[in-house]
């Protein structure tokens, strides 16, 4: 039964992953398997210093757990039951003698648990960091996503000519966008070391490593259903070796209560059939309490401070301000952000056109694997507002398409030395061309016509950096001035009282090519329907243009 229960979570967990996409319907939480997450909602709460609404969908785990007891590692969590999986898979018949230092490898969890929220309360998010459920998502959105994409679209391609044979004109020209990121093979190290470590034990990771599984396990001896050892047991040791926590004791008719899981595989394997797990109210018990040193608890204490303050201090804070940072629309400012953002990639697999790509040391430790728009890549779809919606600490705010519009992130930059038009004389409409507002058009400058950009109509989309046709770094970039970062309040008001307008404008720049490229005859600049007179501009100071 516990299996199928297994089965079913990580399939259910799989289906919302799949349906976090540009079609994801606004009542539907995708996201929810990370909302129960009490781990990361503690972690977002204490880190932004306030309530976030969808992180209270933890307290469902947390009273569940009062209740039952530490049953969501062994039924719900979907990267328990992807480890019992693929410990099936790869080491089923593999010999496993076990570790001499069990007990004290169980601390390490509650050590990493306390250095965690410690480093929350600072102001640093690190739970991301070894969270199973950010874990998961993030190998999914960047390893399992893809990889399912390829093999889809291989099998496609092999299957096309029969489908043109059959006359079967959708399927032979079906195709799905194939999404890139960036870290990939390192999420595929972290995942894999996870799954490697089961050789030496079952499910190394929950017993030792696991911080979520640390903090249930301080509220699971609370629960109803305790384990329970009758007189016919004849001390086999059956049930202490398929224990895939370590959970009963050096006799086997006692628990260590914080670690059962109530997987009931003791109850399973017992041939005498002596072992039960009735509900109880009853607390405490010799095996319940956590073993815990009061000195690893100080040091837990002063490394998760030490960690928070590190951490703003590292050399790589000093790059904060040496890269361009282009964060989603809708993204709050920027040092809220950081706290709550829990690095998940839930809006990196979601994004329509994949231009949100996971930063490494852009933004400093404290930035680590945050999303970031890579315009180069791809730019944002106008018409996508889905990455706010499957945020589920709201980093990224839930915004309309009308919101998101005015939500500028930024403000596309010609560079002349490399732009084909300025710097060449060539022909090149490209960015004028495929800007949705218009913010790019093309006016008379010394005799030959020049693009520019007018910085009230840009909202930082990133189709003009995307498409430019100049090898390598694009000769027009998007830079984070003049974005729109609010944590709360209307960006269509932030906006109308900077008076930005982004609304196309077709008649902005019209003028026909001739021969002569963009060079301007005397004749035609002396026709006003084509160039009106531009004002006198006032005499600029030596050194500026």
């Amino acid at each position: 039964m516990r299996t199928i229960i297994q089965a079913l979570s990580l399939l259910l967990f799989s289906i919302f992953f799949v349906l976090a996409t540009y079609k994801l319907p606004n009542w539907l939480p995708a996201d929810i398997y990370l909302r129960l997450d009490p781990l990361l909602g503690l972690n977002a709460v204490f880190a932004a210093r306030e309530i976030i609404s969808r992180a209270l969908w933890a307290l469902v785990t947390i009273g569940a757990t009062l209740v039952i007891g530490r049953f969501f590692c062994a039924y719900v969590c979907p990267m328990g039951a992807s480890i019992d999986f693929l410990d099936l898979l790869f080491f089923r018949k593999k010999k496993r003698q076990g570790l001499k230092a069990q007990a004290s490898l169980r601390k390490v969890k509650y050590f990493l648990l306390i250095i965690f929220i410690m480093a929350a309360l600072t102001g640093l998010s690190l739970a991301f960091l070894m969270d199973p459920m950010a874990l998961l998502t993030r190998f999914y959105t960047f390893f399992i996503y893809p990889l399912a994409i390829t093999l889809i679209n291989l099998i496609l391609d092999w299957l096309r000519p029969l489908f043109q044979a059959l006359g079967w004109v959708n399927l032979s020209h079906l195709h799905y966008f194939q999404s890139l990121y960036y870290m990939t093979a390192i999420t595929l190290l972290i995942f894999g070391g996870i799954i490697i470590l089961n050789r030496l034990v079952p499910r190394f990771w929950c017993r030792y490593l696991c911080p979520l599984g640390a903090f249930l396990s301080l509220i699971s001896p609370l629960g109803l259903f305790k384990r329970r050892v009758n007189e016919d047991c004849n001390e086999c040791l059956k049930c202490q070796k398929a224990c895939p926590m370590g959970a009963v004791a050096e006799d086997p008719r006692g628990t260590h209560r914080p670690e059962c899981i109530q997987c009931r595989t003791c109850a399973k394997v017992c041939p005498q059939n002596a072992i039960t797990f009735p509900a109880s109210l009853s607390l405490g018990g010799e095996y319940s309490k956590v073993d815990f040193s009061r000195r690893g608890f100080v040091y837990s204490l002063a490394g998760g401070l030490a960690v928070g303050f590190v951490a703003t201090q590292s050399p790589f804070t000093l790059k904060q301000s040496k890269h361009q940072l282009i964060r989603p629309p809708g993204a709050i400012p920027e040092t809220e952000f950081l706290r709550t953002c829990i690095r998940c990639g839930e809006c990196m697999k979601s994004c329509l056109t994949n231009t949100l790509q996971p930063c490494l040391w852009e933004s400093g430790f404290s930035g680590l694997w945050t999303p970031k728009m890579d315009s180069r890549l791809a730019p944002c779809d106008q018409n996508c507002y889905v990455c706010g919606k499957v945020c589920p600490t709201q980093a990224i705010r839930s915004l309309s398409l009308e919101e998101k519009t005015h939500a500028k992130v930024g403000t596309a930059v010609l560079k002349k030395e490399m732009c084909l038009v300025w710097a060449q004389n060539k022909i090149c409409l490209i960015c004028d061309e495929i800007c949705p507002y218009n913010a790019i058009v093309f006016r008379p400058v010394e005799g030959y016509r020049r693009p520019v950009v007018i910085a009230s109509k840009c909202n930082g989309c990133g189709f003009c950096e995307q498409r430019c046709p100049v090898k390598g770094e694009s000769a027009i970039v998007v830079v984070p001035n003049g974005e729109i970062r609010l944590k709360e309040g209307s960006y269509v008001k932030e906006a109308k009282k900077l008076q930005l307008e982004f609304k196309p404008d077709p008649g902005d720049d019209k003028f026909i090519l001739e021969e002569s490229g963009f060079k301007i005859e005397e004749k035609k600049k002396k026709e006003k329907n084509i160039f009106p007179e531009e004002k006198p501009q006032p005499k600029k100071p030596k050194g500026f243009l």
